[in-house]
């Protein structure tokens, strides 16, 4: 596709974005992908008997990590 034929401000290279945030196939890959919900509510779970923070922001990897962690204690 030519560059004249992408919709969008060619300056800030809109056309390139997904409208109204709609999620991109393959947007995440691998290590990056976030938590699932079944781990965010053992995680949530976890700290509150903890007593410790809840981050929902982690990757699938870092989920797993701080699940194992707090299961440990």
């Amino acid at each position: 596709m030519a560059d004249d034929t992408i919709p969008g401000d060619k300056n800030t290279g809109t056309g390139n974005f997904p409208i109204g945030g709609a999620v991109v196939h393959g947007e995440f890959s691998g290590k990056d992908e976030p938590m699932t919900d079944k781990q965010a509510a053992i995680l949530r779970d976890l700290c509150e008997k903890k007593n410790e923070a809840f981050d929902g922001n982690m990757t699938r990897e870092q989920a797993d990590a701080r699940i194992a962690a707090l299961s440990d204690d």
